[in-house]
């Protein structure tokens, strides 16, 4: 059935919201150099978190962008910052053993890193703050889920409830679940402050970042690497491809592990105080438990932003946003009639495992597949692989698991509108 078309503000614009309040960082000028220590593919979260840790441990370091600095999915997101891998501590430790356990522990470090970026003593500004999750389940099936994702968290310490069909009033304003899941230790940034601070920080630790730089080719040498460029080519000794959703025919090894899945978010006129408290009293993080996730949060300034796709099939922004108001207005009927200004959209890098992964690809390092959840994981990843490859920290843990291949990855166009119709019935059930 067609959605009911979204209504529009005056000054409706297909634009990231959080994009169009930030000034993007400068970039460095000037021709890109010869040489350098490291050169990092990709200017976002995890691009600039390892170019500003190698410059810190004294290393000279370029970074080239294929888009304009702060075009990408690290300023587009719904700047949640959760600590989550998908599955439960035990669940990893059981699928995986040790590694897994490790991994856990490894998506609370990031979450406590993001933090520290952003509340320490040289804070980058951003908005942050912390009004914990909520996890809704949107059918009678998946409330076993969310009662053992509670157990799983609370058996390591973490601090989280269920919130049971008649209590759900207190948390959301919505007869749309059956129950949920507090968690508290959960984040919100302004995203596109996130990047811009973060690629401030780079640049002032020293590193160099070049955008409108695509990526030709990495090519191994007997010692080091050759970065070619569409601006040149730089020689260095250790290469991170921290490219993403974004790899492509430069790096084939790397585009055949990752599948881009669009993922789009509109953003509605700044509530009243009223009616913000009557969608979302706590403030909390909201994702609820479908394939096709739709996940929505009150913005800094006091707008509702809500995100989602309908399916697999190739979309456009007008289309999505349609969707979206659609499903917002019928979780939230008191928001009918909103008026929406922005909607964007922006590509999730998903991998087979639905887990992130580190690697080596004739000698460059990489670190890639944060599934929807890199706000905190993708930055940290980052930060921990330059530290691991200036000899200052290990590997991550999932630096150990296999990174399989998406099966037949250049038919997808052709594939992946099915598996979403598959989803789409499994989210209907």
């Amino acid at each position: 059935m067609p959605a009911v078309p979204a209504v529009l503000s005056d000054d409706y614009v297909e634009r990231c919201l959080w994009q169009s309040q930030v000034d993007p960082p400068e970039r460095t000028p000037g021709p890109l150099p010869d040489r350098a220590d490291v050169v990092v593919v990709g200017a976002g979260l995890c691009g600039l978190a390892a170019a500003d840790t190698f410059a810190r441990l004294g290393r000279s370091v370029v970074v080239v962008e294929r888009e304009p600095l702060g075009w990408g999915a690290s300023s587009r997101n719904g700047g949640m910052v959760i600590p989550e891998l998908k599955a439960g501590p035990r669940t990893l430790e059981q699928r995986y053993g040790p590694v897994g356990l490790r991994m856990h522990a490894e998506v609370v470090e990031a979450f406590e890193y993001v933090r520290d970026l952003a509340t320490g003593d040289d804070p980058v500004e951003c908005s942050w703050a912390e009004p914990g999750m909520l996890l809704v389940a949107h059918s009678t099936r998946h409330v076993a889920a969310v009662r053992g994702l509670v157990d799983e968290l609370t058996e390591v310490g973490e601090s989280a409830h269920v919130v049971e069909r008649n209590d759900l009033h207190t948390e959301i304003g919505s007869d749309a679940f059956v129950a949920g899941a507090v968690v508290e230790r959960t984040g919100s940034v302004q995203p596109a402050a996130l990047h811009a601070g973060l690629a401030r920080r780079a640049l002032h630790a020293g590193a160099e970042v070049f955008d409108r730089t695509a990526l030709r080719s990495v090519r191994p040498l007997t010692v080091g690497h050759e970065v070619v460029t569409t601006r040149g080519v730089v020689r260095a000794a250790e290469v991170v491809l921290a490219t993403n959703a974004t790899a492509d025919a430069a790096v084939p090894h790397l585009e055949r592990r990752v599948l881009p899945v669009g993922s789009y978010i509109i953003a509605t006129e700044v509530l009243p105080a009223d009616l913000a408290a009557s969608v979302l009293p706590t403030g909390r993080m909201v994702f609820d438990t479908r394939n096709f996730l739709a996940y929505w949060r009150l913005t800094p300034d006091g707008r509702l932003a809500y995100g989602g796709r309908r399916n697999m099939d190739p979309t456009d922004v007008a289309d999505a946003r349609d969707f979206l108001y659609d499903q917002m207005v019928a979780v939230h009927p008191q928001l009918a009639g909103v008026p929406v200004t922005h909607a964007w959209g922006g590509a999730v890098c998903v991998t087979l495992d639905r887990l992130p992964h580190v690697g080596q690809v004739d000698g460059a390092w990489y670190a890639t597949g944060c599934n929807g959840s890199g706000v905190a994981l993708n930055t940290w990843l980052g930060h921990r692989l330059a530290e691991s490859i200036c000899g200052e920290a290990p590997l991550p843990a999932c630096a150990e698991l296999r990174h399989r291949r998406i099966p037949f990855h250049s038919f997808r166009s052709a594939y992946l509108p099915w598996v979403g119709r598959y989803l789409s019935l499994e989210d209907a059930r």
